[in-house]
């Protein structure tokens, strides 16, 4: 099989990419574009949490869903995420339910939805949301 993908990518190089010149300074700007794709912020990411949990999920469809929207940032680290989810419930963001014999479920309490309300509603900076959660 590694021959058969070898002679593809030969055969790519004199055809479809023959063609294809890149400038240096396109070049540097593919990449910027890429790493700025893949640096999604903490504000992002908590508000990414915050919206889908909206409605119940497990922590493990969480993880799954926040990948889906390109953030990786739990890919190997999901013991963080348990753990930030656990500090939300601790300060009255989240309820936790538990179903079947080990299945945890989170979705956002009344406090937790008032602030995402104010979030998306007034504006509010993000920064300002990841004050609010982070520090008190």
């Amino acid at each position: 099989m590694e021959d058969r993908l070898k002679n593809i990518k030969n055969a790519m190089k004199r055809t479809v990419l023959q063609d294809l010149n890149f400038t240096e300074k396109h070049k540097s700007s593919i990449r910027r574009q890429i790493d700025q794709l893949s640096s999604t912020s903490e504000e992002d990411i908590l508000l990414a949490i915050f919206q889908l949990l909206k409605e119940k999920r497990t922590g493990f469809e969480l993880s799954r869903l926040l990948r889906a929207r390109g953030i990786e940032k739990f890919e190997n680290e999901e013991g963080f995420l348990y753990m930030s989810l656990h500090k939300f419930e601790h300060k009255g963001y989240l309820h936790t339910y538990w179903e079947e014999p080990d299945v945890k479920y989170y979705q956002l309490s009344t406090k937790g939805l008032k602030l995402l309300k104010n979030l998306q509603n007034e504006g509010n900076s993000k920064a300002y949301f990841l004050k609010e959660i982070l520090e008190r």
